[in-house]
């Protein structure tokens, strides 16, 4: 157990916030160090045992998921309707590359209710895998570039960064 999880999103997006330019110094030092990344993953493996995601939710209402025709025809079958009907329910065009995404209506992803997925059994690749902080796959969301950008509303990476500064011996040079 890792002493000190900060689980309340609120909290997180304010620590991260302050952290903002700490952190770009924790990335000079990792690029600097030639510091791999299978500690993060380690870690993030250990944080994310330590939280449970339905008290935040925070990526449901933070990020927006791209979906392919076969995640469309799962998430149809287990709505039982057509796919071609969860489509035209549930995704809007992407304007950027014209693939599918799901919508969000008031703010968050159409299918959270308070912070539950309703579709959890069938939800998105992206949504599996989110945080990308377990696995050494190679893939964008996972890329680390991709992980700093969301410290600020995900309890898991945020905690998973400052675990991390802490296990390479990181020392800020003033920033609180």
């Amino acid at each position: 157990m890792l002493p000190g999880v900060t689980t309340d999103p609120k909290l997180v997006s304010e620590l991260a916030r302050k952290k903002e330019d700490e952190n770009l110094e924790f990335r000079r030092f990792l690029s600097a160090h030639h510091d791999d990344s299978h500690l993060l993953h380690v870690i993030g493996s250990e944080v994310e045992a330590q939280v449970d995601c339905t008290s935040c939710a925070a990526c449901c209402r933070e990020t927006r998921v791209q979906v392919s025709t076969e995640e469309v025809a799962r998430i149809a079958g287990f709505l039982k309707i057509r796919p071609a009907e969860a489509a035209r329910m549930y995704t809007e065009p992407d304007p950027a590359d014209h693939t599918r995404m799901l919508t969000q209506p008031a703010g968050a992803c159409v299918f959270l209710d308070r912070n539950l997925c309703m579709i959890y059994e069938v939800r998105p690749d992206a949504c599996h895998r989110f945080p990308y902080l377990t696995t050494e796959e190679s893939c964008l969301g996972s890329r680390l570039e991709s992980i700093w950008r969301r410290a600020w509303f995900c309890p898991i990476i945020y905690n998973t960064i400052e675990e991390w500064k802490h296990r390479v011996g990181f020392h800020t040079r003033g920033h609180s």
